[in-house]
């Protein structure tokens, strides 16, 4: 493919926002195997589909990591001193279809528990938001195969600029409608639930405001900076590791599922298994620090019958 003219780049400000982005995206690497980790020795008994979750992430950060690490090793050690060759990010373009699938298995996994918890029609927004996650990876897919043909990282950040554009508002916007949807069914359920069930719902509130908010900020700020700094990729320090986020975010909400049911315990309320259900037979996703609990309208005040989803 054809370079597309030539753009001044801060080569300074490119390999230094890749390199700070990808000691914390490392980082970040670490929690998730430790969360992925705890979570098969915590919760052996959950169902083979969040194992088999729980696993995917896992092993999609895996590529994820080494992509971005290679980059890294050949930037500052293979082609140290030869700034010509640094022009090609090939590794950077695989990373793109990585981030992609862990994002749409994320986003996707919420979408379809806020349908099965919203009531109609608003449960319609999670049906958008699992359309908007799988257009997103469609044209990730497509970033990712002219990334690794590409000829220069500067032409084609010129040639896809819209496109690029497109998936990061399009994550933001995903991840700010699923954090506000939990919020807003919480504290309607919060409004009108029995004086000992608040603290719990405060909980889940505070989980949700921790981990939508991380997530959906970020999204935002690597949006900014991608259209507003034309002349650097200072934007490639957010982005090479967000698909973490979104990863340690599912992971927290799902290893913090005990310290929840253990609470509820003490107060001898009610007990949080996977997914929350005040209607019966609808679930609350447990992901950016939601959880879920079904409860018996019929039962005792004081003596919620439960019942494990998976």
């Amino acid at each position: 493919m054809e370079s597309v003219g030539f753009v001044h780049v801060d080569l300074i400000k490119t390999i230094g926002a890749l390199q700070i982005g990808s000691l914390f995206g490392v980082y970040l690497f670490g929690i998730v195997s430790l969360q992925a980790h705890n979570y098969y020795k915590i919760h052996s008994d959950d169902g083979w589909t969040y194992k088999l979750l729980v696993a995917a992430i896992w092993l999609l950060e895996t590529g994820h990591t080494l992509c971005i690490s290679y980059e890294v090793y050949r930037v500052t050690i293979i082609q140290y001193g030869e700034p010509q060759f640094l022009v090609r990010f090939q590794a950077m373009g695989v990373s793109t279809l990585f981030g992609g699938l862990i994002t749409l298995l994320v986003q996707g996994f919420f979408s379809i528990r806020i349908f099965r918890l919203l009531p109609k029609p608003y449960n319609h927004i999670g049906t958008l938001c699992l359309v908007a996650s799988l257009v997103r990876i469609g044209i990730s897919i497509f970033l990712m195969i002219e990334g690794v043909l590409v000829s220069t990282l500067v032409g084609y950040n010129i040639k896809y600029k819209t496109w690029i554009s497109v998936t990061f508002i399009l994550g933001a916007s995903i991840d700010v409608t699923i954090a506000a949807s939990m919020l807003y069914y919480l504290l309607r359920k919060r409004s009108i639930a029995m004086k000992r069930l608040t603290r719990i719902i405060d909980r889940l509130i505070t989980y949700t405001i921790r981990s939508g908010l991380v997530t959906s900020m970020s999204a935002v700020i690597l949006t900014i900076c991608y259209r507003s700094m034309n002349n650097n990729f200072i934007w490639m320090a957010v982005y090479t590791f967000l698909a973490k986020l979104y990863s340690n975010s599912l992971l927290s909400a799902l290893n913090s599922r005990q310290e929840i049911r253990n609470d509820a315990n003490r107060m001898s309320v009610v007990n949080f298994p996977t997914d929350l259900n005040l209607s019966g037979d609808s679930s609350v996703p447990s992901s950016y620090g939601q959880h879920a609990m079904v409860l018996r309208d019929k039962a005792p005040m004081d003596a919620f019958k439960m019942e494990e989803r998976v």
